[in-house]
């Protein structure tokens, strides 16, 4: 019993200091390996990281995605999603779970994104927040929102804005603890066809500014090779990307000076044309 005690201590405190509430957390193996950077990409997890970004996709996408950190069970976080493009623009569904048996955070999300052209794309989520305790406490749910936007700037330059919960709803009635507001901007730097940096800022209301860079390089049309860091959490992430017809698989990593190696992985299927 004192095991189980100490063990969820400790998970709690990892789960909100090194990472804090995971309602915003960024989402997918491809930015997992690009320091955890995202909010300028227009990949499948954008359904996740910045709603905006799905809004250029065409065909049905489903996805799936596991992240280990530190190879701790309970501080396991596990994410499906699908997004299908309507007449205007691209709806997409999200489920996220964070933590175990004794402690872990629920987030149901329901996206809408449109495309203005090249210069502004907007994305919304409607998100559904719940956090469950052991057995014998009660849990806390509440209603939230995201916005997002991105811009291709030029044929080098996207940027990406992103913003959760700006009303700061609280988490629970019976406390008078709230949600953070998570604020992210970034740019994507193509310096070519094979090669792009990420940089991006992001401040939550109860944390400091955090910096992330990153950058990928396509080894061939369907091999991917990152580089990342992050100073919000201290780590160096590095990971790989392998894309066969309709089927895409990425596998990322994090290494952590004191907590260890967090890995990330995740498989995304499109209902349309095989790549080539």
């Amino acid at each position: 019993m004192k095991r189980q005690i100490y063990l969820f201590i400790g998970m709690f405190l990892l789960a909100e200091t090194v990472y804090a509430f995971e309602g915003a957390g960024v989402i997918g193996a491809r930015s997992g390996g690009l320091g955890k950077a995202s909010v300028s990409l227009s990949d499948f997890w954008s359904l996740q990281n910045n709603p905006a970004g799905i809004s250029l996709h065409q065909h049905i996408e489903a996805g799936i995605y596991f992240e280990n950190r530190f190879l701790i069970k309970e501080l396991a976080l596990k994410s499906a999603g699908i997004i299908v493009p309507v007449k205007i623009g691209v709806l997409g569904l999200s489920f996220n779970q964070f933590g175990g048996s004794l402690y872990n955070e629920n987030k149901l999300g329901l996206a809408y994104a449109r495309s203005f052209g090249p210069m502004l794309r907007i994305g919304v989520q409607l998100d559904y927040l719940s956090t469950r305790f052991g057995e014998g406490y009660a849990g806390a749910q509440n209603i939230t929102f995201e916005l997002g936007v991105q811009s291709t700037l030029n044929d080098h330059i996207t940027a990406g804005a992103f913003l959760f919960n700006p009303l700061k709803g609280k988490l629970s009635e019976l406390t008078n603890e709230r949600i953070p507001i998570t604020l992210r901007f970034g740019i994507t730097y193509h310096f070519n066809d094979k090669f792009f940096g990420i940089a991006e800022i992001e401040k939550q209301s109860d944390l400091k500014p955090a910096l992330r860079l990153g950058m990928e390089y396509a080894i061939n049309a369907r091999f991917y090779a990152r580089l990342g860091t992050s100073t919000q959490t201290d780590q160096l992430t590095f990971g790989t990307g392998i894309s066969v017809g309709r089927l895409t698989i990425d596998i990322s990593a994090a290494l952590h000076q004191y907590l260890g190696a967090s890995a990330q992985a995740g498989l995304i299927y499109r209902f349309g044309p095989a790549d080539q």
